[in-house]
């Protein structure tokens, strides 16, 4: 592809759902259209036809309710990629290969969820004594009620389990909770991203939400590492990790709990979902008409797989960096544990600077979401350079920073890229984050098991 071509494609991801899809109709003067008595756009075989629709946007308030939604699973998700490995191995003492086996658990019962609460959510499968709260609120509240009653045991001993007890009991314990853990994670990931583009057709306003929900998680993870902080100090210098710090992963599970529940309740408060047309409607970023996209349709575009494969490297980069640096911290650097939390709140106090920096409309709309990606891309791989020498504490911290802003980036730039892909074709917009996450799930489980048996000391 020359750079002409390249250059076409990508303005085509940042200004319509599929360029196959869109009427040659630029030039149409819209005053000029009868679209009364229920009057369609011209449409291609095989598709519906779509009818004018009034452009969406959000208030300011709605936007900030919006960026919370996720919070609850942010905490979870900071728990659960930051700490269970640690947890696994050196609080309950578990073999490394059963460890990263009961996360790959994790990650493809997440994978193969994620699509399939997309499909279900754009259907409205639930009943409707829940279902009429929204299509995506709905499976966002089913999300939540699994999460609560899951993640508390995850971050558990085995309860019925005595020190003489078969390894392989205890990993049978914790299957079940993952896997339901897992489900709700999804509900409410796939719920919510997709709620984002029923709320808002404007392109700078779905970057806006988009910032300020990075923004909220990483709220949620300083939150997590201070709450660690607290926890974790010990008088002695160069204390570690250990089975004695059972008690500290139990309790920072139920305040995870408890405060994610409070902040849910207060996102439920403040949005409203729209109603559903059934139809999809103009495109908000041209005069150009566009048509109803089931999910099938998606498999026949090449943009579909290209921006997946650039939403999955981009969160292979974000977890396994999440889940590998406190072993990076205490066993590569030799220090103490309570930097185990100190590292990553630094990571995340940079994230949050630049995610309010990108969070500002003028901003964003000076930013062309390719080059932030580059621009994370360089950040990360020469970052990774750097944490392969020696390194003082002054360093360490310099490291931690500059993951955080290749993260922050990375992401930021990777939604808005989905979200522009979908642009209007919200009928089928969860089952796109759901093919999204399938991706992003299935590959990180299967890295972390390669690590975990290959090099099982993690050193």
């Amino acid at each position: 592809m020359d750079d002409d071509e390249f250059e076409s494609t990508v303005q085509a991801i940042r200004t319509s759902p599929l360029p196959s899809y869109v009427n040659p109709v630029a030039d149409l003067d819209m005053d000029n259209v009868d679209l009364s008595n229920g009057t369609t756009m011209e449409h291609e075989p095989g598709t519906e036809p779509r009818t004018a629709h009034a452009v969406r946007d959000v208030s300011g308030v709605q936007m900030i309710g919006y960026g919370i939604g996720h919070f609850y699973n942010d905490l979870c998700a900071s728990m659960w990629f930051t700490y269970l490995m640690i947890y696994m191995e050196k609080v309950l003492k578990l073999h490394s290969s059963n460890a990263g086996f009961l996360m790959l658990i994790g990650q493809v019962t997440d994978a193969i969820a994620t699509p399939l609460v997309g499909l279900l959510s754009d259907h409205s499968t639930l009943p409707h004594c829940i279902d009429r709260f929204g299509r995506r609120l709905s499976w966002h509240f089913l999300g939540t009620v699994l999460v609560t009653f899951s993640f508390p045991f995850v971050f558990n001993s085995c309860l019925p389990c005595t020190k003489d007890t078969w390894e392989g009991w205890t990993v049978l314990w914790f299957i079940p909770f993952i896997m339901l853990f897992q489900i709700g994670w999804a509900a409410v990931q796939i719920s919510h991203l997709s709620l984002m583009v029923d709320l808002s057709d404007v392109e700078s306003s779905r970057t806006s939400m988009n910032a300020i929900r990075y923004g909220a998680s990483v709220i949620a993870n300083v939150l997590v590492f201070a709450l660690f902080a607290v926890l974790l100090q010990d008088i002695h210098e160069k204390s570690i990790i250990g089975p004695q710090d059972a008690h500290n992963f139990r309790n920072a599970a139920f305040v995870c709990t408890g405060v994610g529940l409070c902040v849910t309740l207060f996102f439920y408060a403040a949005i409203k979902e729209p109603r559903s047309t059934g139809r999809s409607r103009l495109n908000s970023f041209s005069s150009q008409v566009s048509e109803r996209m089931y999910w099938s349709s998606w498999f026949k575009h090449a943009q579909f797989y290209q921006i997946a494969l650039l939403y999955m490297f981009a969160r292979l980069f974000i977890n396994v960096s999440q889940v590998y640096f406190p072993f990076y911290i205490t066993l590569s650097e030799d220090l103490s544990k309570q930097y185990v939390a100190i590292m990553p709140m630094v990571s995340f106090v940079s994230s949050f600077v630049v995610t309010a920096f990108l969070g500002i409309s003028c901003v964003n709309k000076f930013f062309k979401l390719k080059i932030l990606c580059a621009i994370a891309a360089i950040l990360g791989v020469s970052n990774c350079g750097w944490m392969l020498m020696h390194v003082d504490l002054v360093q360490m911290y310099l490291i931690s920073l500059l993951v955080g802003v290749s993260r922050t980036t990375f992401l930021v730039s990777s939604l808005g890229m989905t979200a522009n892909m979908i642009n209007r074709s919200t009928e089928s917009g969860a089952f796109v984050y759901g093919a999204m996450s399938f991706l992003d799930k299935l590959s990180n489980g299967i890295t972390y098991q390669i690590i975990e048996l290959i090099n099982p000391s993690c050193e």
